[in-house]
């Protein structure tokens, strides 16, 4: 039978009474996706999977997106990605360590983002490491309304890297760096409720203001959604698996932890959604085609 545990922060929960790498009862995923929608972190404690059966588990929630990295690809399950700190030798690689520290939410930079991400840890340093979660809808609904009046129906210009071009080594041709518009402020396809989805790590500029005036706004909006009063953390343990909402929500990694420690995770995003019809893109595209050809 399926428990869902609140955590006491922001947004998480735990769910006991199932095992992940088994198939799952009709009942058991409509619980599931019911506190996903409500908590928008869910943890599943002490259950190895391996990648084939992450990839089952992951399929659950809808199709699977593969990462643009392919350097990361699993070898045996390609839509399953391995995060690691460590190259094939063991020793410490700076790039891998340092993939997806800062705050994001996944591929907003594609024009049909993530609806979701799940994490297994296979490997975790003594201490530190945790992976930090920040609540965007909490921090749209307490927006001061002066700050909420800045960016409510604008829509912004999202790629890999972001304005500080955060790809090296990650692109197979980093001159193709992959580009989409969404919405700043995005309306969740299923809760109807609005969040902040504008994040520091992929987002560029707000469209149709100057750059340096977009900056500032960015500046002014992430200040306020960094906050700690939104955020909650997950301290990991050998086997847990996670599952985290792209849509309203972001999270970051972090590096306090022993560099000489292997930490090694798998990982897969579902696809979710558009965040607007076409004809909207293709109007807002054509109104930034100079600024897309500059990323």
């Amino acid at each position: 039978m399926v428990e869902v545990i609140r955590l006491g922060g922001p947004l998480g929960a735990e769910v006991r009474g199932i095992d992940p790498a088994q198939a799952l009862s009709a009942a058991d995923l409509a619980k599931i996706e019911e506190a996903f929608l409500e908590n928008l972190v869910l943890v599943f404690r002490g259950a190895p999977m391996s990648a084939r059966q992450l990839s089952n588990f992951s399929q659950n929630f809808g199709e699977l997106q593969p990462h643009i990295a392919k350097r990361y690809q699993h070898p045996e399950v390609p839509e399953v990605v391995i995060n690691t700190n460590q190259d094939a030798q063991g020793n410490y690689d700076k790039l891998g360590a340092e993939r997806g520290v800062g705050w994001h939410s996944d591929l907003p930079y594609d024009q049909v983002p993530a609806r979701a991400t799940l994490l297994h840890a296979v490997k975790v340093p003594s201490h530190g490491g945790n992976t930090a979660f920040a609540n965007m809808y909490m921090a749209y609904e307490t927006m001061p309304a002066a700050l909420k009046n800045k960016i409510e129906g604008r829509y912004a210009l999202f790629c890999l890297g972001g304005r500080n071009r955060l790809t090296q080594g990650i692109l197979e041709d980093p001159t193709k760096v992959p580009h989409a518009i969404h919405p700043v402020i995005r309306v969740h396809p299923e809760t109807g409720r609005k969040s902040v989805y504008v994040n520091p790590y992929h987002t560029h500029s707000i469209i149709g203001m100057p750059r340096a005036q977009s900056d500032e706004l960015l500046d002014e909006v992430y200040a306020w959604c960094g906050r700690p009063q939104f955020q909650w953390e997950q301290e990991w343990r050998v086997a847990d698996t996670i599952i985290w909402e792209n849509r309203s929500a972001w999270h970051t990694g972090k590096m306090d932890y022993p560099q000489h420690e292997p930490r090694l995770f798998l990982r897969t995003t579902v696809r979710g959604t558009p965040t607007m019809p076409p004809e909207q893109l293709k109007e807002l595209f054509a109104s930034v085609s100079m600024a897309a050809s500059a990323i």
